[in-house]
């Protein structure tokens, strides 16, 4: 049976496929009744199933975070696509394609890379450029640079999504430093490199993404922090006041503790890279919800709780064209009507005089 990707389901389909639990939970509803929800994945998104039947036994059966089969049928809920699961089945890992499971970066991941070492051959200052040498000389965490996702489920969020991710943070990086010359822009392209490197730690991607241990611990920010303080041990006199900026740029990126920040930014450097970070992020985030289909209307998505806004997709092919001006004369109506009953007497009354005005002049 050819695999049926959750980006294929559609409302109102008859579903078997083979899926990943994400999560599950029991939960009760109103009436009382229990009912077992689960969150299922491959690597073309995510989908939500209910289990009415069996909830507390299938609760115990359901693996979390593995491979399951499903029997199932489609439907829409409050504008979300959602299955009601008749059957699920634990099933071995032998017996799936974890290529169906992961999903990779669109961009082909050598180039990026080539892409990235171009921008390394631009740093100019010898001790940074010493630290970037030992970063393309560690071939373990190159080669794990390379592969890791840059979030889980929000930004970037496949195998090789650190990479590009970072590749873009450069880029914007540049074009900000060509417009404000004053800026350490080997400071930026060396923070920008390792600002996020912690997160080839802080995730697991097996059969999907998910947090490691030490990634809900301690986060990418102090493993980040780490993984740099080890490369700087192996680097002779590297000079200090350039470690504590480098530090600082790690430290600060998020820009607000209530966004995970250890410090807020306290150089230029700091708020550029914060910026940038944020930037690409929630492009990255929100060209993802544009081009996703789910939902009824063409024009907007569904309500996004993590913006507190629907966004606007543009208008359908058939609402493209605006309506054309009106004639001077049909305007002149059109805007007295706005005054409902008092613009047609005035308009009746304007009529009537002129009518009048004209008689006269006949007599």
């Amino acid at each position: 049976m050819a695999k049926l990707y959750v980006s294929e389901i559609r409302s109102d389909q008859e579903v078997e496929t083979h899926l990943v639990v994400a999560e599950k939970q029991l939960r009760v509803a109103r009436n009382g009744t229990r009912f077992l929800t689960l969150k299922l994945a491959d690597k073309s998104g995510e989908i939500t199933g209910r289990v009415w039947e069996r909830a507390e036994e299938l609760m115990a059966a359901v693996p979390s975070r593995g491979p399951v089969f499903i029997r199932a049928r489609s439907e829409t809920f409050r504008d979300e696509l959602q299955l009601q699961i008749q059957e699920i089945v634990a099933v071995p890992r032998e017996q799936i394609d974890p290529a169906d499971f992961l999903p990779v970066c669109p961009v082909n991941i050598d180039q990026l890379f080539e892409t990235l070492k171009g921008y390394i051959a631009t740093v100019k200052r010898r001790p940074l450029q010493r630290l970037m040498k030992a970063f393309l000389g560690d071939r373990e965490l190159v080669t794990r640079f390379k592969q890791a996702p840059a979030a889980k489920s929000i930004h970037h969020a496949y195998l090789g999504g650190l990479l590009e991710h970072t590749v873009s943070v450069i880029g914007l990086i540049v074009k900000i430093c060509d417009h404000y010359p004053a800026l350490d822009k080997d400071m930026l392209i060396a923070g920008a490199i390792w600002h996020d490197v912690g997160k080839i730690e802080e995730f697991s991607y097996d059969l999907q993404i998910d947090y490691s241990h030490v990634g809900r611990l301690v986060g990418h920010i102090g493993l980040g922090l780490d993984m740099l303080n080890d490369k700087l041990r192996t680097l002779k006199a590297f000079p200090a006041a350039e470690a504590m900026l480098l530090k600082h740029l790690i430290l600060s990126h998020h820009g607000d503790s209530k966004f995970g920040a250890v410090k807020l930014p306290m150089t230029r450097e700091a708020l550029v890279l914060h910026f940038a970070d944020d930037v690409d992020a929630k492009m990255n985030y929100v060209t993802r919800i544009l081009s996703d289909p789910a939902g009824q209307d063409q024009a907007w998505t569904p309500y996004q709780p993590l913006f507190e806004r629907f966004f606007f997709r543009g208008l359908p092919d058939s609402l493209e064209e605006l309506p054309k001006e009106p004639e001077a004369e049909e305007a002149r109506g059109l805007q007295l009507n706005i005054w409902g009953g008092k613009g047609e007497k005035l308009e009746s009354r304007r009529r009537r005089s002129e009518d009048g005005a004209q008689k006269r002049e006949d007599q």
